[in-house]
């Protein structure tokens, strides 16, 4: 059996009326050498038997609901291919991407992850401006953008990425809820060059159900994994504190103004603490590098 190039993981949960027309926009992909594992995550409603009508074209893993992450995870950890494409199992795929991406990673070796621009759609229409547009353009090595000013890459339906790379790095972080993605393409990009392909090739669906909504969830999602990397990472504690403010420190600012105007005097007592106290651990090390060109 010919081992495929590509392996396409779609997680999905509880969303039967969706997931069959991410698994037909892979399927519509002119780029043919793939495979497509479905990790179903404990879904309660008819999701296993809108999958098995796909079921000689698909692989299938069964598992109690443990989040994304881990769906992503365990179908990486059960994928054959030399690179990985992910897609959400309420998004879609242009039928070129494969096609495309893989063509500019098979050409540039350095390259560990390559992402697109995308449209965004709802039930109604496909609206017409290209998203990509209203985020910064990054490509090569620019770990140092993606940890003061958030992650560039717009979604992972977007991303493909060598598997090699991956076991490098690792793969998705279980703990975490919110910024999952961000985190692993940060992590990626202190190793890897990224590639920013200019063109949409993703459709990301505006539903209701999107979590980014979650003001506080994504704060202290972000603070996690920024503080992740300062651990992590001796390039970013080498930042000056203005930097640093921009990219670390103001998220507990944002997130103890909105405990305050929820009337959590408590919690934001909290954050104002671990605010200071990050102040004081990394004021030593914040202004031992002048220039942030420096870092890479």
């Amino acid at each position: 059996m010919q081992v495929p190039s590509v392996s396409v993981i779609i997680p999905t949960y509880q969303r039967s009326h969706w997931v069959s027309e991410a698994i037909e926009s892979v399927l519509a992909q002119t780029y043919k050498d793939y495979e497509i594992i479905v990790v179903n995550d404990g879904s309660t409603d008819n999701t296993a038997q809108v999958l098995n009508q796909f079921q000689d074209k698909i692989r299938i893993i069964e598992q109690d609901n443990k989040g994304s992450s881990a769906a992503r995870n365990i179908a990486i950890q059960n994928s054959q291919g030399r690179y990985i494409a992910f897609l959400d199992d309420d998004d879609r795929w242009l039928p070129s991407k494969l096609e495309k991406q893989i063509a500019l990673l098979e050409s540039e070796r350095k390259v560990g992850l390559i992402y697109s621009d995308m449209f965004l759609f709802d039930e109604k229409e496909v609206f017409p401006e290209p998203r990509g547009k209203k985020h910064p353009i990054h490509l090569g090595r620019i770990s140092w953008m993606l940890f003061l000013f958030g992650s560039s890459v717009p979604l992972a339906s977007s991303v493909v990425v060598r598997r090699e790379t991956l076991d490098e790095i690792g793969l998705f972080d279980e703990t975490l809820r919110f910024c999952v993605d961000y985190d692993l393409w940060l992590r990626i990009s202190e190793k890897w060059l990224l590639y920013y392909l200019d063109e949409p090739l993703t459709m990301y669906r505006l539903s209701d159900t999107n979590m980014t909504k979650n003001r506080e969830g994504v704060l202290l999602g972000a603070l996690r994994l920024k503080e992740k990397a300062l651990a992590r990472n001796p390039d970013y504690r080498r930042l000056s504190a203005n930097m640093l403010h921009q990219g670390f420190y103001r998220y507990y600012l944002a997130l103890a103004n909105l405990y305050i105007n929820r009337s959590e005097g408590e919690k934001a007592r909290e954050v104002i603490r671990r605010y200071r106290q990050a102040r004081k651990l990394y004021s030593l090390t914040a202004s031992a590098s002048s220039s942030i060109t420096g870092v890479y």
